[in-house]
């Protein structure tokens, strides 16, 4: 039997899979004549048809069968091979079950995962959003490895007994306000007194995730609307029908015409952001710890330069 290419058993097992030629080009990202070519090199080194043409596609033929189960017997080895000589050259791949709330999720967390696999390119991640209180249980249930929380004023108490946990950077709220607003010109933080008659977008879930409403101290504050993802939140804001509350570990991925303004409010207590891990964690879980850590070792500042109370972003700071 002439010899059977790589890539003709690729060609082969997605023809067969999506019964059509031109979706199976589609799914190999090639055109459909470069997929004809490799069926009829493939049927060439069979010596016999392996599909059936049709008005409404193909069909795989007995040979087209067998060569279909061989080529997904033949690449899943492939694969596996490449995985074990990967394996030789950088050491085995080490699986972390991380977990953050969603705007840990969004700009803390992905930065950090960044930094560890500086150190150990080996790593590879499952992520899950969750409220809090819902990571907190993960990690105890030992379906999480290290989690990202908030906790503080307004926010469900988290029972952390008998778990290690580590300070992280970003506990700061900050108010979104289009970049033309009278508060973003403002110098200095923005007396919260200012923020008493405007309208606010709030966020919107279940009761145990944190909502970031309107600013925290405010009594009967103007709600516009209430929505549940950032990305519905920093449109309105941009389109100028009210402002938000934003946490500052969201200023490296808040939209440009966003300015985040500080508030001088003396009856805020704050919130704080920290890593929880279990007792029993391996070195890798401290690799993910030390990479959430990392923007508060040597002193240097947890959050983007700032001006006339407004941030100055900078991306690679988080």
């Amino acid at each position: 039997m002439p010899e059977l290419s790589i890539n003709a058993l690729r060609v082969v097992r997605a023809v067969a899979a999506h019964g059509s030629l031109s979706r199976a080009a589609r799914a190999l990202g090639y055109s459909q004549p470069a997929i004809s070519r490799q069926v009829s090199a493939a049927e060439k080194a069979a010596g016999q048809p392996l599909f059936v043409r049709g008005a409404r596609g193909v069909r795989t033929t007995r040979a087209g069968e067998l060569v279909a189960r061989f080529a997904t017997e033949t690449l899943a080895g492939l694969d596996r091979l490449d995985e074990r000589l990967d394996e030789l050259t950088y050491g085995p791949e080490v699986r972390v079950r991380v977990g953050a709330f969603p705007a840990a999720n969004a700009a803390l967390l992905p930065f950090a995962l960044a930094r560890a696999l500086e150190q150990q390119p080996r790593l590879t991640f499952a992520l899950t959003e969750a409220s809090s209180p819902q990571l907190v249980h993960q990690i105890i249930s030992k379906r999480l490895d290290v989690a990202v929380v908030a906790s503080g004023p307004g926010l469900t108490q988290l029972a952390l007994e008998g778990l290690r946990i580590a300070p992280l950077p970003g506990g700061e709220l900050t108010v979104g306000v289009p970049s033309g607003h009278p508060l973003a010109a403002m110098e200095g933080p923005v007396p919260v007194r200012e923020l008493a008659h405007a309208s606010w977008i709030v966020g919107k879930g279940a009761r145990d995730e944190p909502q970031f409403g309107a600013w925290p101290t405010l009594t009967d504050p103007l709600i516009a609307f209430r929505t549940r993802t950032w990305h519905s939140r920093f449109g309105l804001v941009v389109a100028g029908l009210g402002i938000c509350v934003i946490p500052d570990i969201l200023a490296p991925v808040v939209p440009e015409n966003i300015a985040l303004v500080r508030v001088d409010d003396p009856n805020w207590l704050g919130r704080s952001i920290i890593a929880v891990t279990r007792n029993d964690g391996v070195e890798t879980h401290e690799i993910i710890v030390r990479a959430l850590r990392e923007p508060f070792e040597g002193g240097e500042p947890s959050t983007p330069e700032r001006g006339n109370g407004v941030f100055q972003r900078n991306p690679g700071v988080v």
